[in-house]
Formats: C-alpha cells, sequence, structure tokens
C-alpha cells in the first residue's frame, strides 16, 4: 500500500489507496455566491439534450439542490425489472419463495443493503440564472460544485466550459474574467457507468444506494483576483520542525507580476496575523500564464497523532502589508512523520497500530454522504468510543469535512479511489 503525503488535491483521480494522516485541507479566502436553492431541471431520458441544445433553453421542472434528484421524487419506481448498475449477483431473486410478497408494484424491496427511493441512470439537466455582481468587475470567477455525481458539464449561457468526472474531488470550473450582469447557468449530471470499471465499487453502484444523480454540498460561484494562490500543498519536517509549501499561483493579467507572499503558521482555531506565531516573507516574479512556487517556512513544534491530534494552520497573503490583502488562502496540516520499519508503521518515532473498520458509502436515510464535518465527527467518534482507530473507505472517497472530521478527532483514514479496476 503506498502512502500519499496530501494537501486539497486537484487531481481528478486519486491513487488505489490514499491513508490519510492529517491530510492537509484549504479553505480559499475568496468572494463568494451561494448557489443552493431552486433551480430548473429536466430528466433527459431519450438522451436528446445535448443535441437539441437543452442548455440554451429554460427548463421546465423544479429541483432544490444540493440534493439528488431520487430522493425528491423524480426517477422511476423500484420494480422488478428495474436496469440496476450492479445487476444483482442474483438475477432471479425475485422468483425466490422469501421474496414473493416483495414483487408486487409498489411494494417491492429488493435484496441490496440499502434499497433507493426511486431509480434513475442517466443524464439529467440542472439550470438556474446567476448574477455576476459589479462589484466582481474584472475579476476571475469559478463554478466549484463539492460532489456532482458522476460526470458533469457546464454551461455558461450557450457557451460549453467544460467537463469532469472525479469521484473523489470537488468540480470545479474556470469562467476567467467576467463582467458583471445576468447569465444563465447549465450543469448536465449523468450517472451511467462512464468509465468500464467493476459494477460492485460502492461509489457507482446500487448495492449501497450509491449509484444516485444530483449534485451535494457547496454549489457556489467564487470571485478571486486575476492574480490568485491555488492548490497549496503542505509536507512537514518533524525533525527541522519546518514545512515545505508547493503552489500554484494563476496569472490572467496578461503581463508579469512581481508579489510578495507572507507565510503566517499557528494553531488552527487561533486568529493568525498576531505576530505571535512563525512567519516567512518571500518575492516571486510570477509570468503572465502563472507558475509553480516552493519555499520553506517553520511551523510550531507539536507534532500530531492519534492521542495528541495538535492541527496547524498556514495562512498565505499576497501583498500582506495591505490592511486587506489582495489573496489569501488557508491550509490545515498536521506536523508529523510516516514511514516503515520492515513491517512496521512508524509515526513520529512510535509504532503505530491500525484497528480499524470497514465503511462502503451507504447512507440510506439520505442516499448520499453528508458533507458537514459535526457528522462526520459523530461517525469517528462512535468508532474511537469502541476502540478504533482507523476506517478503510471501501471503493470510495468521502467528502472533505470527512477529512477535517478526522484531523481533529485524531481518526487515520485509509482511502480508495472511487472504482474497482
Amino acid at each position: 500500500m503506498p502512502f500519499v503525503l496530501a494537501s486539497k488535491m486537484k487531481t481528478k483521480f486519486l491513487p488505489p489507496f490514499l491513508l490519510a494522516l492529517s491530510l492537509a485541507l484549504q479553505t480559499i479566502a475568496a468572494e463568494t455566491q451561494p448557489l443552493a436553492g431552486e433551480w430548473r431541471f429536466a430528466i433527459d431520458r431519450k438522451d436528446v439534450g445535448l443535441s437539441e441544445k437543452w442548455f440554451d433553453n429554460q427548463l421546465a421542472d423544479k429541483i432544490k439542490l444540493p440534493g439528488i434528484l431520487e430522493q425528491q421524487g423524480y426517477g422511476d419506481e423500484v420494480s422488478i425489472s428495474t436496469p440496476w448498475v450492479l445487476s444483482l449477483y442474483d438475477h432471479f431473486w425475485y422468483l425466490r419463495a422469501d421474496y414473493a410478497a416483495y414483487t408486487n408494484a409498489g411494494n417491492t424491496k429488493v435484496p441490496f443493503l440499502c434499497q433507493p427511493e426511486r431509480h434513475y441512470v442517466g443524464a439529467a439537466w440542472y439550470q438556474r440564472d446567476i448574477e455576476i455582481p459589479k462589484n466582481w468587475d474584472g475579476k476571475r470567477v469559478t463554478l466549484f460544485m463539492e460532489r456532482p455525481h458522476w460526470k458533469s458539464t457546464v454551461w455558461l449561457d450557450d457557451k460549453e466550459i467544460g467537463s469532469d468526472l472525479s469521484l473523489c474531488v470537488p468540480h470545479e470550473f474556470d469562467f476567467g474574467i467576467m463582467s458583471p450582469g445576468k447569465h444563465r447557468l447549465t450543469v448536465r449530471v449523468d450517472n451511467r457507468m462512464i468509465l468500464p470499471y467493476r459494477l460492485d465499487a460502492h461509489s457507482v453502484s446500487d448495492s449501497l444506494d450509491d449509484a444516485w444523480n444530483g449534485i451535494i454540498g457547496k454549489i457556489e460561484l467564487r470571485a478571486t483576483p486575476p492574480v490568485w494562490i491555488e492548490d497549496v500543498r503542505v509536507f512537514p519536517n518533524v525533525e527541522a520542525k519546518t514545512i515545505k509549501v508547493h503552489a500554484h499561483v494563476g496569472n490572467l493579467t496578461g503581463k508579469s507580476e512581481r508579489i510578495t507572499l507572507k507565510a503566517d503558521v499557528g494553531p488552527a482555531a487561533t486568529s493568525l496575523r498576531t505576530g505571535y506565531f512563525p512567519s516567512t516573507n518571500v518575492n516571486f516574479e510570477i509570468p503572465k500564464d502563472g507558475t509553480n512556487i516552493e519555499f520553506t517556512s517553520p511551523c510550531l513544534s507539536t507534532a500530531w497523532d492519534e492521542f495528541h491530534p495538535t492541527v496547524q494552520m498556514l495562512s498565505l497573503y499576497i501583498d500582506p502589508e495591505k490592511e486587506t490583502p489582495i489573496e489569501w488562502v488557508q491550509v490545515t496540516f498536521g506536523l508529523r512523520d510516516l514511514h516503515t520499519e520492515g513491517n512496521q508503521f512508524i509515526l513520529n518515532g512510535h509504532p503505530m497500530y491500525f484497528r480499524g473498520t470497514h465503511f462502503g458509502g451507504d447512507f440510506p436515510l439520505t442516499g448520499y454522504p453528508p458533507t458537514d464535518v459535526n457528522s462526520w465527527k459523530k461517525i469517528f467518534q462512535t468508532c474511537k468510543d469502541y476502540g478504533l482507530n482507523h476506517m478503510r473507505f471501501h471503493s470510495w472517497c468521502p467528502p472533505e469535512a470527512a477529512f477535517t472530521a478526522a484531523d481533529e478527532l485524531g481518526f487515520y483514514l485509509q482511502v480508495e479511489c472511487g472504482m474497482w479496476n
């Protein structure tokens, strides 16, 4: 099992196994416009939306996002002929005597651990109007969708922006520099088997009710300056009490820009920029197409482990001498060193032992995983109360809130990518 030290990963696919020991998480201090609420909606049963350019028309139905269509009355009633993604291991379950009472229309019960309220596999379209405010004039605007399922394609008015199909990280779309005004935003979500993976992967199969269509978690527009920080990764050095910071600084100004970057490090629960914690100032020349940067900064000496889950925060500022910095980003991390010696895992110089459980992502009451930290803290604390310190996410990746909860509670996550090959 390879081990990966990760920050907020912008890569589209996680490696086959990711053991998260205080996975660094990034918060972007962009101006935001939440898009939660009522959206226009249409199910594309005949798959004609692309050829008929549904993105250029007003969709007729209504749906609430974040959410999934199956939970809001859309899709087909479950029956003995439902075309399941997994197809059921026992294809003729409905002929068994013990299921005879559960094969009638309106009262069908299938041998799944979780049975969805309704079933739909295919394309669905979500649409709403957005308003770019005047104070975003000249700023770079992006669309952030925490967890669409599965493939998302985005149009701004009648222009296709792009597609994404990650099962592990948010789908983000860059609209570039936008002028203020009203626009039509359309998202097509396709939950069919987009890639030829095994049908029983828990992120895509019906057996645990994971074949839903929709968008959950944060859905928002974000505005940043034309010079911005993204994809920050933190690599701790326990012995030196330092962190190596890797980041990308984007630039849409059309010319080279020289910036001063300030890095403050302190306890995650503390308001930084106080001068009481380690701080580093570095200067960079940012070419017109942006560049990757790297530097080293001191950090606090308190290490992270399950017994002392000390979470630190790195704050990065562009032009920090200004009362309101041009741009800033915050990243949480833990100071720790993980390696192996023979067949033993060593964390911060001490042997460690995983006492774990399996979790396939089944949430029968909602049909989809929660995206808030408190829900995941409740799950992990229950595991800790039973003496466990580890959870295997079998063939799926949980939302970012799970990583935050694990960091703060001192809990180890073994995360697998969203498919079996």
